[in-house]
């Protein structure tokens, strides 16, 4: 029990302390998980030890996932009105991600759980946890992968986007939703963008499903394929 409250109050203190003008750019999750590594390092512990401590944090991952219904049904009509960018842009996200992944993974002569670790990496944590243990991936590298992708798109999306002149909101929203999933998704509230916000929550989720529905079945082609 004891990871799991070290956790939550050092998520808590670098929330507040990220709220400091001077410290505003530095994303919550990785100045917490750089003290927490700090502290376990200090008290010579193991990640094991952590990790069965702080079990709770894994469990409540389950209920998160179901969460997520409640946004996509209090925003069907937005997602109606754009489902042709929606439905096209992730089905082909999600395919492109698998499929690049798992190549360049092949490769690079990456071992197979590392590459079944790598293949959810753009879609949230939850889900990515489940995918990657049904692939035969490690959790653990995936969700490490998970936040760092996220981290990457969150703090280079929007300038990217402005840097090539794209001003939609809905592509915007879509595009940071089905790569940086939860963590892209805060940027765009903590810019105000609505639209783009309620169009990246509801990617980050249809992204969850056609990852978990499509990875087993474009995994096993490509392997085939590879063979």
């Amino acid at each position: 029990m004891w990871g799991f409250l070290l956790t939550v109050a050092v998520y808590i203190g670098c929330k507040k302390i990220t709220q400091k003008r001077w410290m505003n750019k530095v994303p919550v999750i990785l100045l917490a998980a750089g003290i927490l590594i700090a502290l376990i390092l200090l008290c010579h512990t193991s990640y094991e030890s952590y990790n069965e401590s702080a079990c709770w944090i894994t469990w409540i991952l389950g209920p998160a996932t179901v969460a997520f219904a409640w946004p996509l049904s209090q925003n069907l009509s937005v997602l109606k009105r754009n489902k042709r960018a929606v439905y096209g842009g992730l089905l082909f996200s999600c395919l492109c991600t698998i499929g690049l992944t798992y190549l360049l993974g092949r490769f690079f002569h990456a071992e197979n759980p590392v590459i079944f670790s790598m293949l959810p990496k753009s879609v949230t944590t939850p889900a990515a946890v489940e995918i990657s243990k049904d692939l035969g991936g490690i959790p653990e590298l995936t969700a490490c992968l998970v936040v760092l992708t996220g981290l990457l798109g969150g703090l280079t999306a929007h300038g990217l986007f402005k840097f090539l002149h794209i001003r939609s909101h809905a592509a915007i929203g879509v595009s940071i939703g089905a790569t940086s999933h939860v963590l892209g998704t805060s940027k765009c509230a903590e810019k105000h963008k609505e639209k783009q916000m309620v169009l990246s929550t509801l990617a980050l989720i249809i992204m969850a499903l056609l990852t978990a529905l499509a990875a087993p079945h474009v995994v096993a082609f490509l392997e085939k394929l590879c063979n």
